[in-house]
């Protein structure tokens, strides 16, 4: 048994699916691990294997799957209500969608943990998701620097920009304006910045999510 496997571990839930007759497969975040499958036999009865709860498991290794030995909860459930629950189950289709299984990202793990946070206290919710997303982007490794064009040029307050999701951005004769990019990187969430942070996040994460549409974001409509 691997160091990995052998103790209580700290993990998140985020999706789960029904497995046989009373069992489940889950899809779960742990830090040292990433994002990892899980059969849980019996699972279904067990009222702690549920998404916004965080998790202490025990893992075993058993080929694709791993195998949840044990499961315990390692704390109180992040209380979300209404919107700021679909906000919550968005963070955790992004991290289904987006997270190879068994990639550890062990840097993720606060900015999620602070994401449900701050849905949980009421945070603008917009902001929430924009923030996720751009730390995400840049931990995976396909973020982009706002703060400079695909020419290395200063991003300026008067110009405007085109965005190449694969290279950055363009200086042009319209698109994204120069003040609401630098707004972004200072995190001055204006209503205007805030529309262009929604536009820019939405086409940086369009080629890694492919054309399936998140479930998550039929929930707000």
């Amino acid at each position: 048994m691997s160091h990995a496997e052998d103790a209580l571990q700290p993990a998140w839930l985020l999706h789960r699916r029904p497995f046989r007759n009373t069992s489940l497969i889950v899809e779960l975040f742990v830090p040292r691990l990433g994002r990892i499958g899980a059969v849980v036999r019996g699972g279904r009865k067990d009222p702690s294997l549920a998404p916004f709860r965080p998790l202490l498991v025990e893992l075993k290794s058993s080929g694709e799957l791993y195998s949840l030995r044990s499961c315990e909860p390692a704390g109180s459930a992040v209380k979300l209500e209404g919107k700021a629950l679909y906000c919550g189950f968005y963070l955790n289709e992004l991290l289904t969608r987006l997270l190879h299984r068994d990639d550890p990202h062990p840097d993720l793990w606060p900015l999620y943990e602070q994401a449900l946070g701050w849905l949980a206290d009421g945070e603008p919710q917009d902001v929430v998701l924009r923030q996720f997303e751009l730390g995400l982007l840049d931990e995976m490794g396909y973020g982009i620097d706002l703060s400079q064009d695909i020419q290395g040029e200063p991003v300026q307050a008067g110009r405007y920009y085109q965005l190449d999701p694969e290279q950055g951005l363009l200086a042009a004769s319209q698109g994204y304006s120069g003040n609401d990019l630098l707004a972004v990187i200072n995190g001055d969430w204006q209503p205007a910045t805030r529309k262009a942070a929604l536009h820019l996040c939405r086409a940086l994460l369009a080629p890694h999510l492919g054309d399936r549409p998140l479930k998550s974001r039929e929930l707000f409509r």
